[in-house]
């Protein structure tokens, strides 16, 4: 009877462990970064959608609504009790005690401070993919609407009959 009560009260324990490995990873800090980077590539991508410059400011009152909208609905504490559960869901206790020790040593600190510029360097990287990306999306979508709306018109011809 009492091994439930103890499982109870290490799970608790486990929690608030990866509780504090999530604050030491920064996370809340690299979240509120994302939504930065986000936020500035939806304005760098002005160009490739063809935003006029009287368009332009329609544009960005878009772009800083659709980052405050991510930011209030994907808010830290909206996401931290998920993340732990997902943490204390895939990780084993040594686990979780063998990051939070990566994490507080000289390279796991070093790691966290230099992450929001790897992010934002690796989101640089992505955008300039999605110039040449676009094109070919929206050709992919095109040519799907028109087989789309051939085979509607052929199944519809066949049932006709």
């Amino acid at each position: 009877m009492l091994a439930p009560l103890a499982q109870a009260g290490d799970e608790g324990a486990r929690r608030a462990q990866v509780e504090q490995l999530l604050l030491g990873m920064n996370m809340d800090a690299t979240l509120n970064s994302v939504y930065g980077q986000m936020e500035q590539m939806l304005l760098n991508m002005q160009q490739q959608l063809k935003i006029s410059e009287e368009e332009k400011p329609l544009f960005e009152e878009f772009a800083h609504k659709y980052t405050k909208v991510m930011r209030e609905e994907l808010s830290w504490d909206k996401m931290k009790q998920p993340l732990i559960e997902i943490y204390v869901k895939h990780y084993t206790d040594k686990e979780i005690a063998d990051m939070a020790a990566f994490y507080a040593s000289d390279s796991g600190r070093s790691m966290v401070a230099k992450m929001p510029q790897v992010m934002q360097e690796s989101m640089q990287v992505s955008q300039s993919l999605m110039g040449s990306l676009l094109p070919r999306m929206t050709e992919l979508q095109k040519e799907f609407d028109a087989k789309l709306k051939a085979a509607r018109a052929a199944h519809q011809e066949h049932e006709a009959h």
